[in-house]
Order: structure tokens, then sequence, then C-alpha cells
């Protein structure tokens, strides 16, 4: 279950790490340190959009640019966007302050 202090915690997107959109929307991670490449799908692609845009930027706010521009529930919303970060963390592509 989506934990209400989980929102507070500031995402950053590692130095060490570059993304390449593709022409339909979904984009390629690639780890500099370790080399390994990542898929994103048009979700995960525009949630490191925003990191890359943002320094600073929290996990309700993704959650809420998440909500404005798709279609999704609160729910739904809520698990994709924790899962999505919590396995960027696991793999060291973010940081989580």
């Amino acid at each position: 279950m989506f934990r209400e202090w989980v929102l507070s915690r500031k995402v950053k997107a590692e130095k060490s790490v570059v993304f390449t959109d593709l022409d339909d929307g979904t984009g390629v991670l690639l780890h500099l340190e370790n080399k390994f490449y990542y898929s994103l799908n048009l979700t995960g692609s525009f949630i490191w959009r925003l990191l890359e845009e943002n320094q600073e930027l929290s996990e309700e706010g993704i959650l809420d640019t998440v909500m404005e521009n798709f279609e999704v529930s609160l729910e739904e919303a809520k698990s994709d966007v924790e899962d999505f970060i919590a396995d960027l963390s696991k793999e060291g592509l973010i940081k989580i302050e």
C-alpha cells in the first residue's frame, strides 16, 4: 500500500544516467557506471523527463503530474508511481531524499 509519508520524498535523476527519447514516446536509460540499458514505456519516459526538468521533484509532484496527463485512477497512479520509483531506486538510477 502506498504510504502518505512517501509522497514528500524528493526524487533526483542520477547524473550517471543518460536518457534517450524514442520516436514512439518510449525511451531508454543507460547507466554509465554499470553499462546496463533500461527500457521505459510511455509513462516511464514521461516521468523520467519530469525528473530531468526538475532538480528536486517530490513523489507527490510526480503523482499529481501523472494524474493531470493520463487517464488513470488515483489508486492506479499511486501504485504505478510507487512501483516505478522503487524500481529506479533499486537499479541506482535515481536518488531519493
